[in-house]
């Protein structure tokens, strides 16, 4: 008497896949969501300008996005840095906000401004740099000559003959120091003009 043969419903066997696949998916995901890195927030909110402190910083386990390479690593030092964009408190620390204190990126340059500062205009400011070459019969039309600069802060001349123009200490871009020295030394007239902030929604 020959044996039965039976057959497996292919339907049944691509049934069963799916929910393995499922299955395996679903422990993927929990996997990936339950997994945290060591990482440096900032403890208050800095901003442009400012050096980060010891007491600035400290170290969390977060859940870090799939970009996490665009953070600064635990392992790296951010005391000395200095911050190129805002960094909310509790904010973990991103590397485009962050810059190295002794690197060549920005060079510092104390500038004569002609006129009133505005009020926004503070230590951790970011400011554009508009020029008016002088001519003739008086001066160009101004332009930007260097964006984005970083305020230091606004040096106080106590001197017996001190100057009517303002003074600030800027950071500026290495690679555009050149540019902006030779519009002094040319005598242009320099005006900064603050980026606006955002604002914080009141609670």
């Amino acid at each position: 008497m020959a044996a039965r043969r039976t057959w497996m419903d292919p339907r049944l066997v691509i049934g069963v896949v799916l929910v393995l696949a499922s299955l395996a998916g679903v422990w993927f995901v929990v996997q990936q969501s339950a997994r945290t890195e060591t990482a440096w927030a900032a403890t208050r909110t800095l901003l442009p300008g400012d050096t980060v402190a010891a007491g600035d910083v400290q170290q969390v386990d977060v859940r870090l996005p799939q970009s996490q390479d665009r953070y600064l690593d635990a392992s790296a030092d951010p005391v000395g840095m200095i911050v190129a964009s805002t960094v909310g408190e509790g904010e973990v620390l991103p590397l485009r906000a962050l810059g190295d204190a002794t690197s060549e990126d920005r060079a510092a340059v104390v500038v004569d401004i002609q006129g009133a500062l505005p009020r926004s205009v503070r230590a951790g400011s970011l400011v554009d740099i508009w020029t008016a070459p002088p001519t003739e019969e008086g001066y160009e039309a101004p332009a930007v000559l260097i964006d984005d600069a970083i305020v230091v802060g606004v040096v106080e001349d106590e001197g017996i003959l001190a100057s009517a123009a303002q003074q600030l200490e800027l950071l500026v871009p290495t690679d555009e120091t050149s540019l902006l020295l030779e519009a002094m030394s040319n005598e242009h007239v320099l005006s900064v003009v603050p980026l606006a902030q955002p604002v914080e929604a009141a609670p």
